[in-house]
């Protein structure tokens, strides 16, 4: 595959897209009364249903008997489960930016692992997303040095979704459908199981969710299920899919294309202020991105 493969970029560029509406539905499941790593249970449980169905429909079974597949869906379903602990445990801000630093580790795992060159142009591109997720997030707070276990979460995040991508370019032979099914299972499983730990053996105070009017469960759960099935499972697939055809870095600069649509879709939907910093920022990501890909 080439460096400009665009089926691949568009898929990593959708996927990414689709992944950044996931606030609506956990929102939901958390007015509703179901914490947030059980809401992310809930809709992974969903999604496992048609991705196995489509790994049986391609006859892709056999592949989940492979090591790469499993360690692909493991390290994507753990920086999941991860980058919502980290919601949990700091301020959702200083989640975002440290999980975005993704680039970072895409860029020096994709080295290591099949040699991905790492030009100073790349160094700059990267330089300029980072300054573009800063100001998209308002600007004005100084580099969140790691204080506390939500902030270590989301750098770890971040790590575990940039060796995912370098790791899929490594292995482009990777079945995408076989690789969904073990990124959702595996991640229900860590995440119901990081649920009850937090449930029952963290002592550790909580950042409490904004709460709007209570919804009750029976409006919200087939919400979760059907985002699950119908729009988590086809996002990671084409993201899983499309990080196999271009080079990792890049696929980490498509993925900032999540941080886009949940600001402007938050701002749109709950009426989150967008300030011009905030713009010019969104705007920043979107130039270093098409710099990327030229």
């Amino acid at each position: 595959y080439t460096k400009t493969d665009k089926p691949g970029a568009w898929a990593v560029t959708t996927g990414s897209a689709i992944w950044g509406l996931f606030w609506i539905p956990l929102r939901y499941l958390e007015d509703a009364g179901i914490p947030g790593l059980w809401a992310v249970a809930l809709v992974l449980l969903a999604a496992f249903v048609p991705s196995l169905l489509a790994t049986i429909w391609q006859q892709e079974l056999s592949e989940l008997t492979t090591v790469n597949g499993w360690l692909v869906g493991f390290a994507l379903s753990t920086s999941t489960v991860l980058y919502f602990t980290a919601v949990l445990y700091t301020d959702v801000i200083r989640a975002i930016f440290l999980f975005y630093l993704l680039p970072v580790w895409t860029t020096l795992s994709a080295r290591l692992l099949y040699g991905e060159p790492i030009t100073r142009a790349h160094l700059a591109i990267i330089a300029a997303a980072l300054l573009g997720v800063w100001l998209l997030l308002g600007g004005g707070f100084s580099f969140p040095v790691p204080n506390n276990v939500g902030d270590w979460c989301a750098i770890a995040a971040g790590f575990c979704w940039g060796f995912s991508l370098s790791l899929l370019r490594s292995k482009a032979d990777t079945s995408p459908f076989a690789s969904t099914t073990a990124t959702v299972f595996s991640g229900f499983i860590l995440s119901g199981f990081c649920a009850l730990l937090i449930q029952y053996g963290f002592s550790i105070e909580l950042i409490e969710p904004s709460r709007s009017e209570s919804v009750s469960l029976i409006q919200t759960i087939p919400l979760g299920v059907a985002f699950g099935a119908m729009l988590f499972f086809p996002s990671m697939l084409a993201q899983i899919w499309g990080a196999r055809r271009i080079p990792a870095p890049t696929a980490a600069l498509l993925t900032m294309t999540e941080i886009l649509v949940a600001t402007v879709s938050a701002g749109i939907l709950i009426g989150t202020d967008l300030p011009p910093i905030s713009m010019l920022g969104g705007v920043i990501i979107i130039a270093a991105v098409c710099i990327d890909l030229a």
